[in-house]
């Protein structure tokens, strides 16, 4: 390992950023260089990156009517930018990589104020506030759709459409050929109560066929509920190797967040997603939509405006009725997401 050579990576807030981050930083290591990570510190920063070199820094959220919270979090986001400015001309990072969340405003602020090579990573079909301040400092932008609404014209030219990095472990394998039907149901990292809530209400009512599920409630959202004829149920808090399930599942139940967009475009399950009501600027739509189109395998999503009723029926719909296994898969990239990101952006900074 090259103690003089060392690169730093900001991401918070969520699965999606934070796994991003995490699978980029396994890359650069193999290449002996040193990786450091900065996030914030809410409940996920701390378990997900609890096995990993980091540091813990406030930093707000800037979309805040309230003039007051609004100079709090703008006092505290100044504050951690002085203490990154700081970190950064203490160690004379290679360059910094921004994977999403409040934490990447004043990192890469303080990166550009210092000259240090930036890239940031847009997971979603729609730009974040964030990233669309970010895009204009940033030497590189990789997106992981084509069509990213929010980038500008000029701005093409420093984009690369990769995809998103995923989990080593996420691994794509063939679907079973015999006729099952195994469904993997979750609604991110902390479960998801409207999803729950339908999952509990159909499980209840008897089937002419056998339907397995294994359905992940988040932690505070577990209930006993009487099943019906031919339904076969198991709930965990959290699934702590979804690769497993992926395996074992012919169909998967999901939100749209960017992460799991990214690993269902590597798993290649037929897939009912329904994305998060309060999702800002509705990105988790965007999402479905355009994995929707991008996808060689089925993928259903409904609209998250629509009423829970009409949205239980067509999840009814698709649990009893699921898509045909007919069919044709994409063969796998040789490399992944994270490891095509690394190659181009050290070719870009001549390491």
């Amino acid at each position: 390992m090259n103690k003089d050579e060392i690169v730093f990576i900001a991401a918070g807030g969520t699965g999606g950023h934070i796994n991003a981050a995490i699978a980029l930083g396994e890359q650069i290591l193999k290449k002996k260089i040193q990786v450091k990570y900065l996030t914030g510190k809410r409940k996920l920063d701390y378990k997900l990156f609890e096995n990993y070199p980091v540091i813990h820094l406030d930093g707000q959220p800037l979309r805040e009517k309230n003039i007051i919270k609004l100079s709090l979090s703008l006092l505290k986001n100044i504050l951690t930018f002085l203490k990154i400015l700081k970190l950064f001309f203490k160690n004379k990072p290679k360059f910094i990589i921004g994977c999403g969340g409040y934490i990447c405003g004043p990192a890469l602020l303080a990166g550009k104020i210092l000259g240090i090579p930036l890239f940031i990573f847009e997971q979603n079909a729609v730009m974040g506030m964030t990233n669309k301040i970010l895009s204009f400092i940033s030497d590189k932008i990789f997106l992981h759709f084509k069509n990213t609404l929010g980038i500008k014209n000029y701005q093409i030219k420093k984009c690369s459409v990769i995809g998103n990095p995923t989990r080593n472990s996420i691994k794509f394998t063939q679907p079973k050929t015999q006729n099952t039907k195994n469904f993997l149901i979750f609604g991110g990292s902390l479960g998801a109560s409207q999803i729950n809530q339908m999952i509990y209400d159909f499980i209840q009512i008897d089937q002419n066929e056998e339907c397995h599920f294994i359905h992940q409630t988040g932690s505070t959202e577990r209930f006993e509920v009487k099943l019906g004829k031919n339904i076969h149920y198991h709930q965990q808090a959290y699934l702590d190797n979804i690769q497993e399930q992926y395996e074992w599942c012919d169909y998967i139940i999901a939100r749209a967040g960017a992460s799991t967009v990214a690993e269902l475009k590597i798993v290649q399950k037929p897939c009912f997603l329904i994305p998060f009501p309060q999702a800002t600027d509705n990105h988790q739509y965007f999402n479905s939509k355009s994995l929707a189109e991008e996808a060689c395998f089925p993928v259903i999503f409904v609209d998250p405006k629509d009423s829970n009723q009409k949205i239980y029926q067509e999840l009814s719909k698709f649990i009893m009725n699921p898509p045909k296994k007919d069919y044709r898969l994409k063969e796998q990239e040789k490399c992944s997401v994270a490891e095509m990101a690394v190659e181009e952006i050290l070719k870009y900074v001549g390491i």
